[in-house]
């Protein structure tokens, strides 16, 4: 399919014409049509590198597919009833600019225009992939910047949120079997067929689990699939290439090795736990489970998304009903499993490689604290800031906190008062760790703390601390002032854009399966949040000089 050409010149019987004065300035639809569209228009470049120049028929105009994707996100519609509305309602005809007569498209387009911005990510055929999967993003954000309202680089706050996947939940069995009937499917036109193979399709496709059996029962169920699963891959190992197969005949070589394991190479048992990160869906393989606490009093199936936004750099706050002027300028998807330091990691590596420069200040909460990040903060010449996790209880004993620890003087003082007598480095390569361990000796002996401060056998303290930790004490001493408290709180209000972007665009559910188009949504979500707000500033401002003025 080859790109359109781009009309310069409008109809005249266009609803931009025939229809201007139903929409006043603050409309959403006309704020639309005059700030996010020349966006979407200057990007329209980058759109042509995923069509062909010369090559088939036509394609729909890749502004208008990217300018229905983002005003769906904003009001919060699927495929089906964005394309009604850009046939038969007028707001939508305007904010694009289309003829009266315009006559729509079919909703599918916009399921193929998403896989052009994906690529290779959905086993597409276009040059897509992540970067393009956030041309929309960035460009609403770049017209941002272009009006004024956020700054290329200024303080901002980060979090993160859980994102469930859009899958069924399912038992440890009812995994497997569904796994072994999907390969099923996928292989069934295949002309040589299994010995078992009438046996398997029975088993699997047209039988279902009593799930009234007992437990025993169950378990012989879970042994009988693992057998049948071994048997098949084994029949389609000497059929084909592991490399040709089915994503579905990879998802059940890959569930299969998660959940049972071979005794002496021949028979299959099943595996006691379940490894982290592993399938919990077929449908999905990429959803995965995770918890946010220690109580799991917070867990789900899918995926986590880190959440960036624009912090005002003299603090104000805002009026009664005066609207944010805060926007979001990150939203990275990662695995479930994935920890909040990666994340931050992988949120700052994605803007540096969208030519974003790192904000001079990020306010974040404790999981993004560590010795670690304070130290690329420092050297990297911003800031982070948020409270440092407390030492880890050391099974009652006096905690690292109360030692005075310096290891740029390579000494430490005990609450007792007494400097440590050794200091040594520690590089230990099989955990990957370096760090520093403080000694004090014979003066242990007599210490009155020394009931508090140690149970070893040798009646002798040890400090292990990691190599940046007169950072993290540096960090531990400054909470306890008035002035962190009280700049702290600029981190909370991230907490109501997470609220707003999971309650009014549905970023706590993903509508679609598999991480690539999970990213995707998530990207349309922050721009069709920044747009909303953006309006919304606008609209404030012109009503506050109107009563001004």
């Amino acid at each position: 399919m080859s790109l359109p050409e781009l009309e310069p010149q409008r109809s005249l019987f266009g609803a931009g014409n025939l229809a201007a004065d139903l929409f006043e300035k603050t409309n959403r639809y006309r704020l639309f049509r005059e700030k996010a569209l020349p966006a979407l228009v200057a990007g329209r470049q980058k759109l042509a590198t995923l069509y062909c120049l010369d090559n088939g028929r036509p394609g729909i105009e890749p502004v208008l597919l990217a300018g229905v994707s983002l005003l769906q996100y904003m009001e919060k519609l699927p495929d089906r009833e964005a394309v009604e509305a850009v046939k038969y309602h007028l707001g939508w005809k305007y904010a694009f600019d289309l003829p009266l007569t315009y006559a729509g498209f079919d909703p599918t387009s916009l399921v193929v225009f998403r896989k052009r911005l994906l690529g290779k990510e959905t086993d597409g055929e276009t040059p897509g992939g992540a970067n393009m999967a956030r041309l929309l993003f960035d460009e609403v954000l770049e017209a941002l910047n272009k009006g004024g309202v956020v700054r290329s680089r200024g303080k901002q706050r980060l979090d993160s949120t859980h994102v469930l996947g859009n899958v069924a939940k399912m038992s440890r069995l009812e995994l497997v079997r569904e796994s072994i009937r999907l390969a099923l499917i996928a292989v069934e036109d295949w002309e040589a067929k299994a010995e078992g193979w009438a046996v398997w399709r029975e088993r699997y496709c047209e039988s279902k689990i009593d799930w009234r059996a007992g437990t025993a029962e169950l378990r012989k169920k879970m042994e009988q699939a693992g057998g049948d699963a071994a048997a098949i891959l084994h029949w389609l190992t000497e059929k084909q290439e592991a490399a040709k197969w089915p994503k579905a005949v990879e998802t059940l070589k890959r569930v299969f090795e998660e959940q049972y394991e071979l005794s002496e190479g021949k028979a299959v048992a099943s595996k006691a736990a379940e490894p982290s990160g592993c399938v919990k869906n077929p449908h999905d393989p990429d959803a995965q489970w995770a918890a946010k606490d220690k109580e799991k009093k917070t867990a789900w199936v899918g995926y986590k998304a880190q959440v960036m936004e624009t912090v005002a750099d003299d603090g104000r706050v805002c009026e009664p009903g005066e609207p944010t002027a805060q926007f979001i300028t990150e939203v990275t998807t990662t695995e479930a499993i994935a920890s909040d330091l990666d994340g931050m990691k992988r949120a700052m590596k994605t803007r540096t490689e969208s030519g974003e420069e790192a904000p001079k200040e990020l306010f974040v909460d404790a999981a993004y604290v560590t010795d670690d990040t304070l130290a690329e903060a420092q050297k990297e010449g911003r800031e982070l800031t948020g409270p440092a996790r407390s030492a880890p209880d050391n099974e009652g004993v006096l905690s690292v906190e109360q030692f005075d620890v310096s290891v740029e003087r390579r000494e430490a003082v005990c609450p007792a008062g007494k400097k440590s007598t050794q200091c040594s480095y520690i590089h230990d390569e099989h955990q990957g760790r370096e760090y520093y361990r403080f000694e004090w000796g014979s003066q242990c002996d007599e210490c009155p703390l020394k009931g508090k401060c140690t149970k070893s056998g040798s009646g002798r303290r040890i400090v292990a601390v990691e190599k940046h930790h007169d950072l993290l004490q540096a960090r531990r001493k400054e909470m306890k002032t008035e002035e962190f408290k009280k700049k702290q709180k600029r981190r909370n209000a991230i907490e109501g854009t997470i609220s707003e972007l999971s309650r009014g665009y549905g970023m706590r559910r993903t509508r679609y399966r598999g991480l690539a188009k999970t990213r995707l949504a998530n990207y349309l979500v922050g721009a069709a949040c920044n747009l909303r707000r953006w309006f919304r500033l606008i609209g404030w401002r012109a009503k506050v000089a109107m009563a001004s003025g």
